[in-house]
């Protein structure tokens, strides 16, 4: 116990998205030894004028233990970097989050195929179509789609792959008691069912617009592939889009009209690298080799049923 009070005071103490935890990590080896160093260990390591320096300081467990009280009378699971049930594509980017909470049941990272569905807010009925499409086909065959919870392609995403009754990952930017958006409740409550809510945020923590660039790298890091179906030029799914080529991931775009607002983001990625798809099939051709035994192409729906 005393060793996750110390995982969650190390998640308080430094901030998500920085580098300053796996650079303390690799140096101490264990959080025992990062909460144990003292001022002159933790400087050589991150530096005296971090904005992480005096938060790790503070060795006061208070907060810590009153968040880990919160986790085990409300159910909340809590998944720590050195455990092994911690995805290792996530392990594997610069700035993984200290830690995860989450409610539902975690998908076997080590045997899943996870795939990021993500996209605009404001969505077209193109969008809505592709997006449930090619997620429900995706989880037919085996793929965990991951995304994040919000209105439109994200949101549709999620419901697509929960039509096929499988399990899916929702990564959210605020607390893990803290829905949002609120009309997505019931969205929330049939992941929990059969996949899993997660974030690296604590409880209580307001979802604030600086929280889902942050939260993106996370959708980005857990998965193969990031499917972006629609946004504009400077959108929030680009910027997954751009977390994803840095930590070497595929990233898939839907083609749309070159007249509409909404295609911005998916033609411009397009010239920039990104694999063009229109389908399920695409992806699983890609993967279905390196990834065999992960994904079953035959049990894709019949091909009217793919996206236009």
């Amino acid at each position: 116990m005393d060793n996750l009070l110390h995982w969650i005071w190390l998640s308080l103490s430094v901030n998500p998205g920085g580098e300053s935890f796996k650079k303390l990590y690799e140096r101490f080896g264990s959080v025992g030894e990062i909460y144990s160093a003292d001022e002159a260990m933790l400087a050589s390591v991150i530096g005296s004028r971090s904005r992480d320096f005096k938060s790790l300081l503070d060795k006061d467990l208070e907060r810590a233990q009153c968040v880990l009280d919160f986790c085990l009378t409300k159910s909340v699971g809590i998944l720590v970097y050195e455990d092994e049930k911690y995805p290792e594509n996530l392990r594997k980017i610069k700035n993984p989050p200290v830690l995860l909470y989450y409610r539902g049941t975690l998908p076997d990272f080590k045997k899943a195929l996870c795939i990021s569905v993500v996209g605009s807010r404001s969505v077209t009925e193109y969008g809505m179509k592709n997006a449930f499409t090619v997620s429900r086909d995706l989880a037919k065959s085996g793929a965990t789609i991951v995304s994040g919870m919000a209105i439109g392609i994200d949101g549709v995403a999620l419901a697509g792959a929960l039509s096929e009754e499988m399990p899916t990952v929702a990564v959210i930017g605020s607390g893990i008691d803290v829905c949002y958006p609120p009309q997505h409740k019931r969205l929330a409550r049939e992941i929990v069912k059969r996949g899993c809510v997660m974030t690296e945020y604590p409880p209580a923590t307001p979802p604030v617009k600086i929280n889902f660039p942050t939260r993106n790298r996370i959708i980005s890091g857990l998965s193969e592939a990031v499917l972006v179906i629609e946004g504009r030029e400077k959108s929030g799914s680009v910027i997954t889009a751009r977390k994803a080529f840095s930590q070497g991931r595929t990233v898939y775009a839907l083609p749309g009209n070159v007249d509409r607002k909404n295609s911005e983001s998916t033609n411009l990625l397009i010239k920039n690298g990104a694999r063009a798809f229109t389908s399920a099939d695409d992806i699983i051709r890609d993967f279905e080799a390196s990834h065999a035994g992960k994904l079953n192409p035959f049990k894709l729906l019949s091909p009217s049923s793919k996206s236009l």
